[in-house]
């Protein structure tokens, strides 16, 4: 598990994990968080609905592709195994608040980050800032010509790319940037790594892996 802190003022930490296959699989009831706790997962649905996390607990169903948070030691995550994994936080007068997105091309088309951008604001937050882990690379992500002449007339032709074969292709990547900027968030950080060639991770587009890795966020008090 990789993990990245981010001191916010005096009081606060935030704590981004990304899990790997050493982990385990992060949809079986056996994966636990680095303290033991659980963190509370969405039902993911491909889309751009954001869900707020007041309190931890196994009351917390959620079916969105991005979870935000102000509560501290209340993890929350989200899976993946070849879309896009990113964490965005920011502070507010009441203290940080971060966030965990679920960026398949559809939910960036359907603008889940700027979805999550925007209820950032909401709180106040400004500064707002982004950690971006593996995800599949432009090279092995042939994509279908219509659904990426969407992408391209949504996000610009940056996006559009060629697999290692010539093949039409999605830079996810380029992508995930795009609309960073477009919404005001700076890219703090950038796990260069593709799932599909890096056996550190499952793969459903290459190898057509079922499991999946995981990021976590926490805020954590000092």
């Amino acid at each position: 598990m990789l993990t990245f802190h981010r001191r916010i003022g005096d009081r606060h930490l935030l704590r981004f994990s990304f899990s790997d296959r050493s982990d385990g699989d992060t949809r079986q009831a056996s994966f636990q968080f680095q303290d033991g706790k659980a963190p509370i997962f969405p039902h993911q649905v491909h889309g751009s609905d954001v869900s707020i996390v007041t309190e931890w607990g196994a009351n917390n169903k959620h079916e969105c592709d991005a979870l935000i948070t102000k509560a501290a030691a209340v993890p929350i995550g989200i899976r993946v195994a070849d879309c896009v994994p990113i964490a965005m936080y920011g502070s507010s007068p009441d203290g940080p608040v971060l966030a965990v997105v679920h960026a398949g091309w559809r939910g960036i088309r359907a603008g889940v980050v700027a979805k999550v951008a925007e209820r950032l604001g909401q709180f106040g937050c400004g500064g707002l800032r982004a950690i971006v882990g593996p995800h599949i690379s432009v090279e092995e992500y042939e994509f279908g010509s219509k659904d990426l002449s969407r992408v391209v007339g949504a996000l610009g032709e940056k996006v559009a790319g060629r697999t290692k074969d010539g093949k039409p292709a999605l830079n996810l990547r380029a992508a995930v940037e795009v609309t960073l900027e477009r919404n005001s968030v700076s890219l703090d950080h950038l796990l260069d790594r593709c799932t599909a060639q890096d056996l550190r991770y499952w793969s459903h587009r290459s190898r057509g892996d079922e499991e999946r890795f995981a990021l976590v966020g926490e805020i954590r008090l000092l």
